[in-house]
């Protein structure tokens, strides 16, 4: 249920839930609630830590803080309405919790599923900004008022985090430069959780989704990887997915552009696959970088230079002048199992590394043509 599109969450994915989760840092159980009071408190707390989910219509012992039962409560009109309210003016900034109602069976009660993201914006407080809850997973009570330290820990996180991913990643390259790759022109995916501060998942853990990543697979430091003359994959226990290929070219020249749109949706599945498998839940980024790439240009499908047929008050496709070209985007880890949204995410990287080759991806009709293109990829691949 951590991953799961809410939409498609069904009573049986609530039972097995609460027979496998037992109270605590990513977790709330409560037989009912009073809004105002219950929701600022444990969504700001969610928020706060690594995200989680509360569901309120289910009776948890309170010594063991395991299910006893799942009573649901009364069907109430606008409940969600006033859980978002609650959420969005109890708390300073305000959060957005995804909600649903999932039907009890011959109760004619429901149960509230409430899902929160580890936020980017923490730390959120409540009661006039004077209150900063998070998570601690004790037994007794699964939530505290934050100290000082953590407080001033969550304001600086960002750039600790960033110079902590940069180290993991620093690590990487220099496994995976291989001498075949050192002279190429090189295409790399990275995808990482914003805030990657603790491991998320046991290397061994890694090393079991071997039936979806491509064999034979290495052990390395912290994780395991896939090599071969032009490609390297490393899944790291940070949640860091690392996947760089040298890019096929027509000539010397001319890169050939039809290898862009398959090795991006390949890394995508590996970082669905690596998230999905540690439950992580939370804000990530996804990095596409081109390496030596000054003065090359794309071919298109059919050969020719990619934009050449354009009107004639718009520049065709001319020699990239940058040496190294990236672009990023930041995102929920679960808008990648949704079709729309990751098709989304994978137009705004491409049209980013498009306008370095001077396509001109602020016209419309231009970013139709990509769309279309990233539509078509997708579902080959996907019927495939």
């Amino acid at each position: 249920m951590f991953t799961k599109p809410i939409d498609e969450i069904t009573f049986e994915d609530v039972q097995s839930f609460c027979k496998e989760w037992a109270e605590g840092v990513r977790v709330e159980y409560k037989s009912e609630i009073t809004v105002n009071r219950h929701i600022p408190k444990i969504v700001s707390s969610f928020a706060n830590t690594y995200g989680g989910i509360f569901l309120i219509g289910v009776a948890a012992d309170q010594t063991k803080n395991r299910v006893n039962a799942i009573p649901g409560i009364p069907q109430q009109n606008g409940i969600e309405e006033q859980i978002q309210q609650s959420a969005l003016t109890g708390i300073y900034p305000g959060v957005i919790p995804e909600i649903k109602l999932v039907g009890v069976p011959n109760t004619g009660k429901v149960v509230v599923i409430v899902r929160v993201d580890e936020s980017v914006e923490a730390p959120h407080a409540i009661q006039n900004s004077t209150r900063v809850y998070v998570r601690t997973g004790s037994i007794t009570q699964p939530y505290e008022l934050s100290d000082v330290d953590r407080i001033s820990y969550m304001l600086k996180r960002r750039e600790d985090s960033q110079v902590f991913v940069q180290q993991i990643l620093t690590r990487i390259r220099s496994r995976a430069i291989l001498d075949s790759l050192r002279n190429m022109s090189r295409l790399t995916v990275i995808a990482h959780p914003v805030f990657p501060h603790r491991p998320m998942i046991s290397p061994l853990s890694i090393y079991e989704l071997r039936y979806v990543l491509p064999a034979p697979l290495r052990r390395v430091d912290g994780g395991v990887s896939y090599v071969k003359p032009s490609e390297y994959l490393e899944l790291n226990e940070y949640g860091v997915v690392y996947h760089g290929i040298g890019l096929c070219f027509v000539n010397e020249q001319e890169i050939d552009y039809d290898t862009f749109l398959p090795h991006i949706k390949n890394s995508i599945e590996h970082t669905i696959n690596l998230y999905r498998k540690s439950e992580y839940l939370g804000n990530i980024e996804i990095s596409i970088q081109l390496q030596d790439v000054s003065g090359k240009v794309l071919m298109d499908l059919n050969k020719s230079r990619y934009g050449r047929k354009i009107t004639d008050n718009i520049l065709e496709c001319t020699e990239c002048v940058d040496r190294e070209v990236s672009a990023s985007k930041q995102c929920l880890s679960r808008d990648l199992e949704n079709e729309e949204k990751q098709r989304d995410i994978v137009e705004e990287l491409v049209c980013q590394l498009l306008w370095a080759f001077n396509i001109p991806t602020d016209q419309s009709w231009i970013r139709e043509r990509i769309r279309n293109r990233i539509e078509r990829e997708l579902h080959r691949q996907t019927d495939e």
